[in-house]
């Protein structure tokens, strides 16, 4: 077939209307599959056991969200009661939690493309929906039983009902009350339902404004009359006590200090940020893009438009900000950063569809300055924010040989390029491959940059003299190219290929219900359990009808040093002399196996004579050889 009629073919089929929705659900299906791939092969951490156990017992009439002597409810209330009803529904465990995240990962694309296809085409949607199927860390976060896939998926069907012109009441109605819903859920969202209610004020109108205000704060009302008063220790941990001292009352037991209290350094909140860009690479560097090339007053299609991008912008920066202090601002969870930004991220692909077709093609020379620049520093950071993972990859590069020199004389032979390196900075062999493997994916990213800015220099030399897109200026193409490079390499270890916090080789999900299963079987109903079985407490939810102290379900994030025990216990903390009681009280005594030598006096008292020890649960996770429960039976 000749090569003209060849290209012809492939045009008609990309003008075709269908072919754009076919090209989306194959990347659905792509996003598909790598979530429950990944659902099966990623460890469980602390949240996904507290969400899933305390849901349960929540669903269940155990316990009640804020009461006290229960466990301790550190979210809003719905994090734990939807997937706590969808376990009472299809069964307890971890399996019935990672396909609901997996359902709602896939709801959330599904309203990717609704929104983007509406906003800015069919392809812009589809390829909105790919940027999502190419990104592994989104994926993996999503495949998870926490709440980032639960969140992102109302938050994208909230902006996918709302924004736009000629919405009608119900469907803004319905998308603002989806905004109060989401702030029922976690109260670090809360920006959205202001954020979205302002728009519709702006877009139009009083009327129709006060009613989607009305919407959303209708399910905020009725949330906090039906917890009320105890959802105020959600406020009193979050509001300053000096502007709100009615909510003392409500605040963390006093003389109490957390145990958790990990040395951080600045160099652990450089990298947590570089590693939320790596990981959310397209979302970010796009929403950066269209502030850099934003258009003129008048280069705007419409007045909507522009709105929405505003809109969808003042939130984007709201988010991330917020998320920024509470994670890099503080010390309690330093790399929780790029895991926060998933969700919301998808709000920075949704502005890129918005705003691209009408970027700046020509800014000014100071912008295209300031764009070179920022490709130079971007591509530095992210070279060194993968250096973990490509690093030791890269140090065949010292084995090169390089002439030998003396008093800046080419000596005879050649030696080794870390040779004279090694000599110079007067390390040992040990620290330079330790600092090398930092420094050269450093370098490696910096020469991605440069390349990016000579194809871009060259690019627009061409098509100027061929009289093509003459209007797009050296900055413009660099950042379009430098994005096209991130979107391509979004699976790769320098992106979201690069984040695997969780990953455990085998079927975890089997491996916890071997270890529940095999835990049910020695332990009976009725029988009061101290917990010390990991840090993931998804195991207790295979065994019916026992009782648990319900403060150690977030294990060591809830346990505090000092503060009087009743009090602690009250909200739903403990500490070392309530575990001594209960630990004595218990009927059975959990203890996973990698803790056992640092448990002291738990250690001790389950070798007094007074416990049997049963038959230790199989491997928890088949990656961690040291996962195997041990359990101890209180002699009668």
């Amino acid at each position: 077939m000749p090569l003209k009629s060849l290209l012809a073919r492939i045009q008609c089929l990309f003008s075709t209307l269908w072919f754009p929705s076919v090209v989306a659900i194959i990347g659905a299906g792509v996003f598909l599959l790598l979530s429950v791939k990944y659902s099966h092969t990623q460890a469980s951490l602390l949240d996904e056991g507290a969400y899933l156990l305390k849901g349960y017992y929540f669903a269940t009439g155990k316990y009640w969200p804020y009461q006290d002597y229960g466990p301790w409810t550190n979210h809003m209330p719905l994090v734990f009661l939807i997937p706590g009803y969808a376990e009472k529904v299809f069964g307890a465990g971890l399996r019935t939690g990672r396909y609901l995240s997996v359902a709602l990962g896939l709801l959330t694309v599904a309203g990717l493309w609704v929104i983007t296809k509406r906003l800015g085409g069919k392809w812009w949607a589809a390829l909105a929906v790919w940027a999502m199927a190419l990104n592994p860390a989104v994926i993996k976060l999503y495949s998870l039983a926490n709440s980032q896939s639960l969140v992102a998926c109302m938050l994208v069907w909230a902006l996918a009902l709302t924004l736009g012109e000629n919405r009608p009441v119900w469907k803004l109605l319905a998308g603002c009350g989806l905004a109060g819903v989401l702030l029922m859920t976690r109260v670090n969202m809360a920006p959205v339902l202001f954020v979205l209610t302002a728009y519709v004020f702006w877009e139009y109108g009083w009327r129709r404004g006060s009613l989607a205000a009305f919407a959303g704060v209708a399910p905020v009302l009725i949330g906090h009359a039906i917890f009320w008063p105890g959802i105020l220790r959600i406020w009193a941990h979050w509001i300053p006590e000096r502007l709100v001292p009615f909510l003392k009352p409500w605040a963390h037991p006093p003389g109490s200090t957390p145990s958790w209290s990990p040395a951080v350094t600045l160099q652990m909140r450089v990298m947590s940020f570089i590693n939320g860009i790596r990981f959310h690479f397209v979302a970010l560097v796009g929403a950066i893009s269209a502030w850099l090339l934003w258009p003129w007053r008048e280069g705007w299609k419409s007045k909507s438009q522009s709105r929405i991008a505003i809109c969808l912008t003042a939130l984007l920066i709201l988010m991330v900000f917020s998320h920024m202090w509470a994670s890099l601002g503080n010390t309690y969870c330093i790399f929780c950063y790029p895991v926060y930004l998933s969700f919301f991220s998808m709000v920075g692909l949704i502005l890129v569809v918005v705003t691209i077709g009408v970027w700046r093609r020509k800014p000014t020379p100071w912008h295209d300055r300031m764009i070179g620049f920022l490709i130079l520093v971007l591509s530095l950071a992210l070279g060194y924010g993968a250096s973990g993972e490509i690093g030791s990859s890269l140090l065949p590069v010292l084995d090169i040989p390089v002439p030998r020199m003396r008093s800046l004389r080419i000596l005879p032979g050649t030696v080794r390029l870390a040779g004279p390196l090694q000599s110079k900075l007067g390390l040992t062999p040990e620290r330079f491959t330790q600092l090398a493997q930092v420094v050269l994916p450093a370098i490696a990213g910096l020469l991605v940059g440069v390349i990016v800015l000579l194809l871009a220099y060259w690019v627009v030399r061409y098509l100027s003299r061929k009289n093509a897109l003459s209007q797009m200026s050296f900055g413009t193409s660099a950042l379009l190219l430098f994005l096209t490079l991130g979107y391509i390499l979004a699976p790769t270890a320098v992106l979201g290929g690069g984040y695997s916090t969780y990953d455990c080789g085998g079927d975890v999900l089997r491996s916890y219900e071997r270890a529940g299963a095999s835990l049910a079987k020695e332990i009976p109903k009725g029988s009061l359990i101290y917990w010390r079985g990991g840090d993931s407490a998804v195991p207790l939810l295979y065994l019916q009808d026992v009782k648990i102290f319900p403060a150690q379900i977030n294990g060591d994030y809830s346990y505090r040093l000092g503060g009087e025990p009743d009090a602690l216990e009250k909200y739903g903390f403990w500490s070392e002399p309530l575990a001594q009681v209960w630990a004595k009280q218990a009927d059975f005594i959990l203890i996973e196996e990698s803790l056992y030598s640092d448990s002291g006096w738990l250690s001790e008292l389950v070798e007094s004579g007074n416990y049997d020890e049963l038959k230790p649960t199989p491997k928890v996770l088949p990656c961690e050889n040291e996962s195997s429960i041990h359990i101890y039976q209180r002699k009668q």
